[in-house]
């Protein structure tokens, strides 16, 4: 398809069944994007996203994207369709002094899934028992915000969505609620070792004092759709 590139995201397609990586592909954003984009705010973050996905990306159902690679999905939109560098406010840990610092995000590593990975993962809790775990995608994501919004168990209901089970979610989520607090840990372990996509830690160097640090770059909405002064910064002509 005219437009559309190949992308070699960081699951390695490895999570999703029947699926080629070299078939997914994705384009720039077009105006018809921004539509959506335009309309994303923190609220409605997860399904306006999934209607631009459903228009940028071919070869796989959108839906069934990890969340890490739905991060590097909007990272290459970012730099493909709108800005490179961004500017990130920061506070050095050596001089104690703020700063603004530019940020370039095509340095930044990717954190790619292991070339075994497979799922369901099994793994054994401290107390012995064997649980199957696999990867939250976009339509866990979307799932679990709606289960939130009317229970206050939305914490362990995104760890019962991640077991592998014939039993239905609720009687998981039950599972959850009764189990060792290790036993838990043991499970979130699963989602932090094998957390794929962009790093978002990078090292920067203090304009202040010159002194080089690790910092964490923050998930912005303007990486979906700059506006305001980040619109301005790239894109204004009085710079």
């Amino acid at each position: 398809m005219e437009g559309y590139l190949p992308i070699n995201l960081p699951s390695k397609c490895l999570p999703y069944e029947g699926i080629n990586s070299s078939d997914v592909k994705i384009r720039a954003y077009q105006g018809r994007d921004e539509i959506f984009l335009a309309e994303i705010n923190p609220i409605n973050l997860e399904q306006k996203f999934l209607q631009v996905l459903q228009n940028v990306v071919t070869g796989i159902d959108p839906k069934l994207l990890t969340l890490g690679d739905r991060l590097y999905i909007i990272i290459w939109e970012c730099i493909n369709s709108y800005m490179e560098t961004i500017k990130l406010k920061t506070m050095c840990s050596y001089c104690l002094q703020k700063s603004e610092v530019d940020v370039d995000l095509r340095v930044l590593e990717v954190i790619n899934l292991p070339d075994d990975f497979k799922q369901p993962y099994e793994v054994k809790l401290p107390s012995g028992k064997i649980v199957h775990l696999r990867l939250l995608n976009i339509e866990d994501e979307i799932d679990i915000l709606k289960f939130e919004k009317n229970s206050d168990l939305g914490y362990l209901y995104r760890y019962a969505k991640s077991i592998v089970s014939d039993k239905d979610i609720l009687e998981r989520l039950k599972e959850l609620e009764s189990m060792g607090s290790k036993d838990i840990a043991k499970i979130r372990a699963f989602h932090e070792d094998y957390y794929h996509g962009p790093d978002m830690n990078t090292k920067i160097k203090c304009p202040k004092c010159g002194e080089e640090e690790e910092v964490n770059i923050p998930f912005r909405l303007d990486f979906l759709f700059p506006i305001g002064e980040t619109l301005r910064r790239t894109f204004g002509e009085r710079l």
